[in-house]
């Protein structure tokens, strides 16, 4: 049973997660401090202390009191210039405006009429095209076969493309990442495959030509305009496949209007596809229902893991910022980064994209001094996906500045963490790392050992880019080590590999180490 708040005519959705105003007007606020929101109108005659709202929230990790009064500032902020809680010193908060509390039960409110159509509907995932073939809710033998020859054959990688949005409105602005880096935080890595982050995408989409930009989009008049500027090409697809290790692309599109929405998806194998929609009041209940038919597919665990999910790419100013960085424009990236990290302090992916910057900049103590800020916000936000880059590039900073031993110990720890969490992406970087370190410590058979396991990682990615650049990380340690047979073998196998997937970067790299 779920339940909705209303006080002072805001409206808080304890199923969405959201905050609307009298208009209607779905109102920005961190998971976190909705669910803080929420504890405090569900307790609203009780004084609630600052360990019992930390307890309640932030259970089973060590967070300091100063989240506790950020979010109640955000509260506040929201609610403005109403007087909504109160501050009792020594004691704690309590909510002071009157609240009316509604509970409901999903699809069990409607009509029966109606709940037959949409249990269908949900459990059916509306129509699926396979290979030609059409499958309905009434043909579940056939549904369950390409469920599990899908499964079967995945090894790779999992590529969720941005999400199309169609709904009017600049409300909607944020659904193209933040839609698309919801639903891949909803789907882990598994031991023979593994879900490319957001950002990564983007630059597997830069590698197959792909547009990056929003622009078009925004720029259109019409459905039918927009239609053609966010339609994915099958050129697009068969690109993506060529320049990555994808198993498995997916593409989505949302339609529709505010509370009846539609979510329209297509699934690419390199040798089938099969599509669906999936119809719901909330995106929350979209992208849970694709979540689960995705796991599925995948043999996953089908139940999800936590009904709050966070991400740092609502703001489509981070989209654009990671467009710049792959065009090039690295002052026109930072400018913005900086600007939304002021407006959104704890958007660690911000945080994280800049440090990179800073890195490739050799500005090394404004990296550091970011990288040990942002560090504890990771810790306290539970996001290990941004942890483990951190810490990696915690450790990068470490081998940019010659102090081997400190960069060792870094990586190690977030080598164990990346296995831990499946993020095979990092854990062959971390690896590769320690194989520089070794080499430039004249380690070198320890240095093969590391390069040929950072190797055996992109492979379970299928990651052509990885497994090339691990070739000729081989190359260039037979080149010291003066084994020729190890160096014709790697360098062979790496142009092989780069000219198979079109990888002009990789092939660039190549050529010149040969020329030097």
């Amino acid at each position: 049973m779920k339940k909705q708040f209303i006080s002072l005519g805001y409206r808080v959705d304890g199923h969405t997660f959201s905050v609307e105003n009298a208009a209607g007007e779905r109102l920005k606020i961190r998971p976190k401090t909705c669910q803080l929101l929420l504890v405090l109108m569900e307790n609203h005659q009780q004084v609630l202390s600052k360990h019992k709202l930390l307890e309640l929230v932030w259970p089973n990790v060590v967070v300091d009191e100063q989240v506790v009064f950020q979010s109640v500032k955000e509260i506040r902020q929201i609610f403005q210039p109403h007087e909504v809680i109160k501050t009792l010193p020594t004691q704690g908060y309590q909510w002071i405006a009157p609240v009316k509390t509604h509970s409901y039960a999903g699809l069990f409110s409607l009509p029966p009429s109606v709940i037959v159509f949409a249990g269908c509907l949900l459990l059916s995932g509306i129509v699926y095209i396979g290979m030609s073939q059409l499958v309905t809710s009434s043909s579940g033998d056939a549904l369950k076969q390409i469920e599990q020859s899908a499964a079967e054959q995945l090894q790779g990688s999992i590529v969720i493309l941005p999400t199309q949005n169609l709904v009017a409105g600049n409300d909607y602005d944020w659904v193209r990442l933040g839609f698309m880096d919801q639903l891949i935080q909803r789907l882990p890595s598994e031991p023979s495959f593994g879900v490319l982050q957001t950002d990564y995408v983007m630059e597997v989409m830069s590698r197959a030509g792909m547009r990056l930009s929003s622009a078009a989009l925004q720029s259109s008049n019409s459905v039918q305009q927009k239609v053609l500027a966010s339609d994915y090409s099958d050129h697009d697809i068969e690109q993506i496949f060529t320049v990555s290790g994808a198993q498995l692309i997916v593409v989505s599109k949302l339609m529709g209007t505010p509370h009846d929405y539609q979510l329209s998806y297509k699934l690419y194998w390199p040798h089938k596809n099969m599509q669906g929609v999936i119809f719901g009041s909330d995106t929350r209940t979209l992208l849970d229902e694709l979540a689960i038919r995705l796991k599925r597919l995948t043999g996953s665990e089908v139940a999800l893991e936590t009904h709050s999910y966070h991400s740092d790419f609502f703001n489509e100013m981070m989209g654009r910022a990671l467009e710049l960085k792959l065009q090039g424009d690295i002052e026109g990236a930072v400018s913005l980064l900086q600007a939304l990290i002021t407006q959104t302090p704890q958007n660690i992916t911000a945080r994280r994209v800049l440090i990179e910057l800073q890195l490739s900049q050799r500005h090394l103590g404004q990296a550091l001094s970011l990288l040990e800020k942002s560090i504890p916000i990771a810790k306290v936000l539970e996001n290990h996906h941004e942890l483990i880059r951190l810490g990696y590039l915690h450790a990068l900073h470490a081998a940019m500045k010659h102090e081997l031993p400190l960069a060792k110990a870094r990586v190690n720890a977030v080598a164990q963490l990346a296995k831990e969490h499946k993020d095979w992406l990092y854990l062959a970087y971390s690896v590769d790392l320690l194989g520089h370190i070794a080499m430039r410590s004249n380690q070198f058979d320890t240095a093969k050992a590391l390069y040929s396991e950072a190797k055996s990682y992109h492979q379970i990615l299928r990651c052509p880019v990885g497994e090339a650049t691990s070739w000729l990380n081989l190359a260039k340690l037979a080149q010291q080590m003066e084994v020729q047979d190890m160096y014709d073998e790697a360098l062979d196998n790496a142009t092989d590999i780069a000219r198979a997937r079109s990888l002009n970067a990789i092939l660039n790299e190549i050529n010149e180490f040969k020329n030097k």
